[in-house]
């Protein structure tokens, strides 16, 4: 499976077309354009995908099984109850048969791109909609990224499927605002929104060498997620199992020195620090 090819026809596995959207509005003092930019060549768009992990979205669970993951992992997989489909499909009277409970890897649709966009004659419409319904190619319009974004990442109950807690100095924002639509790629140093905070003019604490492994998150999260590190030796929120890294949404500007700087904490740093 590939990412959308611009002007042409669909291929088998599922290839399309693909102008870019435009933004919806921006809420009061969001940035105006965003990381999802209308100047994106529409012919990086692919490999974009390819980047991003909408386009690896295999999983199993414990018991071997997915075919209940695939309703955000792969939904054109997935195989909906009746209790699912529109009241409309009753009329018709029939059933749905239960899913096998795998798909295998070489069957995984992943998130292509009529996922959340009509495809028409092999050319993806900009605008975005969920595939509601995939058995009927059934789409619901929607008002803003958020919206088609919570259809996947909304609350679930499961370890590790936390829905965003997008609050205090970024509540409004929408989805694409930080987040490229393709790759899902952000940065809190974009040069529409924090330019300045990797060199600034007049020093902030903690905007140093000493702290470039420190995510902004790590320091500015408003949640009161633990902090600890990934693999790869970055500082960062951990989910409350204390072990998966997450990457907080719900940010405040002032952050606390003694959140990792505290008496016999356990990752040996210094506790004299400025505050």
């Amino acid at each position: 499976m590939t990412g959308c090819q611009p002007g042409e026809e669909i291929p088998p596995e599922g290839q399309a077309s693909q102008q870019v959207p435009t933004n919806e509005g921006s809420p009061s003092g969001a940035p105006q354009s965003t990381v999802n930019s209308t100047e994106t060549d529409p012919a990086s768009i692919p490999s974009m995908w390819e980047a991003g992990p909408h386009a690896q979205t295999y999983v199993l669970n414990d018991l071997g099984m997915n075919s209940t993951c695939a309703r955000c992992h792969a939904p054109i997989n997935y195989v909906p109850s009746m209790d699912d489909m529109p009241e409309s499909c009753a009329a018709c009277k029939f059933e749905v048969e239960p899913p096998p409970p795998t798909v295998a890897e070489i069957d995984w649709e992943h998130i292509p791109c009529n996922t959340c966009h009509r495809v028409k004659k092999g050319v993806v419409d900009p605008k975005y909609a969920w595939l509601s319904v995939p058995p009927i190619d059934e789409y619901e319009d929607l008002a803003i990224t958020t919206d088609l974004c919570l259809k996947c990442h909304g609350q679930i109950d499961m370890a590790g499927h936390e829905m965003p807690d997008l609050a205090n100095v970024h509540a409004g924002y929408t989805c694409t605002q930080c987040h490229d639509a393709h790759a899902t790629t952000a940065t809190c140093a974009s040069e529409i929104c924090h330019a300045n905070v990797l060199n600034p003019t007049t020093p902030i604490p903690g905007h140093d060498e000493d702290h470039q492994a420190v995510t902004c998150w790590a320091c500015h999260d408003a949640a009161g997620l633990a902090v600890g590190t990934d693999d790869q030796g970055n500082w960062v929120t951990l989910l409350p199992d204390f072990s998966t890294p997450y990457a907080s949404h719900n940010i405040v500007k002032q952050a606390s020195c003694d959140r990792c700087h505290f008496l016999n904490n356990p990752w040996n740093l210094s506790e004299d620090v400025l505050r």
